[in-house]
Formats: C-alpha cells, sequence, structure tokens
C-alpha cells in the first residue's frame, strides 16, 4: 500500500518538474526554492520586480494585520503572479480573471503545487464584468490591462464597482495634449481634460504574442485624462505611488505609471 505523505509528494515533484520543464512570463518562486525561467530578457524581467516592490509596500502598510480579512481581485490576471502574492500573504480569498484560457490553465498548476485553497482563477472579458455577479473585492489589481482595451472607460467603471476599497493600477501613459479645441463652431472652444493614444497591435496579434490585446485597437490614456477620469467615476482619491531609484525605466520616465485609487467607504 503506498503511503498517502510519500505518494502526495511525489505528486508534487512530477507537478513542479511540469511546471519547470517549460519558460513562463514570470520568475515564480516554487515552494522547494526553485524558479521557473522566464521567456522575457533579463531587462524587461525588472519590471516586474518594480511592481512587486512598489504595490506590496503601498498595500503592506494599508493592509497591515488584516490580510485575513480581505477579498481581493486581479484583473487581467495573466499567469496571476500578483494574485499568488496576495494569497501567500493570506488573504481570505484571492480570485484572478484573464481572457486567455492557457493564462488560467498555467497558473493554476502554480496553485496547485502551492495547495492555496484562497486563490482560483477564471476566464472573463474585464468589460463583461459585473458587480452584481462577483459581489466587491477590498483589493483590486488591474496591472497592464488599461493600455490594452478599447474601452478604457468601461474598464474603469467596471473596477469601480467591483472595488470596496483601494484599485491598484498601471498602465502605460499617452503622450499629453493640453490646451483647447474647437467645439461646434470657430467661436467656441472646450477646454481639453487629458487624451488617449490609438494604437494598433495588429502585427503583435499576428505573431501569437501573448501580452497583447485580442482586438488590434487599443487606447491608451494620459496621466491628465486618468485625472480627470478617476474622481468622475467614483473614486475618491488617487494618489500615484513612487517609482525607487532603480525601478523599470519607463516607470522611472514617468511613461509608466501606478495609482492607487480609493473607494469612500459606505459609497
Amino acid at each position: 500500500m503506498v503511503e498517502p505523505d510519500w505518494e502526495t509528494n511525489m505528486q508534487r515533484q512530477i507537478l513542479e518538474a511540469k511546471i519547470l520543464s517549460r519558460e513562463w512570463f514570470y520568475e515564480f518562486q516554487l515552494p522547494s526554492g526553485r524558479k521557473t525561467k522566464s521567456y522575457l530578457p533579463e531587462e524587461i524581467q525588472v519590471i516586474h520586480r518594480t511592481r512587486e516592490r512598489m504595490i506590496f509596500q503601498y498595500l503592506e502598510q494599508r493592509a497591515r494585520t488584516r490580510w485575513g480579512e480581505l477579498r481581493c481581485l486581479d484583473l487581467g490576471c495573466h499567469e496571476g503572479y500578483f494574485a499568488l502574492q496576495l494569497a501567500l500573504r493570506g488573504c481570505r480569498e484571492v480570485l484572478g480573471i484573464d481572457a486567455r484560457k492557457e493564462h488560467v490553465e498555467n497558473v493554476t498548476l502554480i496553485r496547485d503545487l502551492y495547495h492555496l485553497e484562497n486563490l482560483s482563477f477564471t476566464r472573463g472579458n474585464v468589460l463583461e464584468l459585473a458587480a452584481a455577479d462577483l459581489g466587491e473585492f477590498d483589493i483590486v489589481l488591474m496591472l497592464g490591462l488599461l493600455y490594452h482595451v478599447p474601452d478604457i472607460v468601461g474598464a474603469l467603471k467596471v473596477a469601480r464597482a467591483l472595488t470596496k476599497d483601494v484599485c491598484v493600477m498601471e498602465t502605460q501613459l499617452a503622450p499629453e495634449l493640453s490646451g483647447e479645441m474647437e467645439w461646434g463652431s470657430r467661436g467656441w472652444a472646450k477646454q481639453i481634460k487629458g487624451c488617449f493614444a490609438v494604437v494598433d497591435e495588429s502585427d503583435e496579434i499576428a505573431a501569437g504574442n501573448r501580452e497583447a490585446s485580442f482586438g488590434a485597437i487599443s487606447l491608451v490614456p494620459s496621466r491628465e485624462a486618468l485625472a480627470y477620469l478617476l474622481p468622475r467615476l467614483g473614486f475618491a482619491e488617487t494618489v500615484v505611488l513612487i517609482p525607487p531609484p532603480d525601478s523599470y525605466e519607463q516607470l522611472a520616465r514617468g511613461v509608466r505609471v501606478i495609482i492607487a485609487a480609493t473607494v469612500q467607504p459606505g459609497a
């Protein structure tokens, strides 16, 4: 008769071997201490480490000793790295949602290896999610997603509806466009409150890039556009997180930003 502990250990070794046999987007630290190999070059991997430091420095101060009480959501979770970090901190429940089937299947292997009962993943389109179905979450992450959707306002409305306390979002930024524009006639004008850049991701989609949008057209917000939109969509306060000195170059240069947008209690 096979001893249960020995059998479980063997199953985990087989699962770990399967995980380590391929390359990943992230470098996952596995329970054994071994790490997955990322298919990204080292200079790009820095973005993940910078994100993690900035986001969890902020969230640790906000959550303090309440991790076990928190319900968390990772929108566009990709391979679920940040959802995993939330679950490992002992959150009551962590849900990761991604549109790609292979991402959900792959990250479920990591979840199973860690044997985390507080972590789950499912497929979904961010623009089709509803709080009536999912409920509210104390922490919502939306990292690297806004600049891959055709409807930024719709995505932010969904994020606000699902947020009970704070939504942490990270996005590429478009160049600013300021001043006035004509509105109806030469004599009338409107102040520009921010802008969006139209980006065509057709080449990335054709090449099978797993980090590209599903549709060819994406909109990228400017910093001023987000500053204008977020309070008008129901967020009470927004904080731009300050990147560390050795941060990823785009975050350091301000062409990419991480924002924590909070909700007024009871709002």
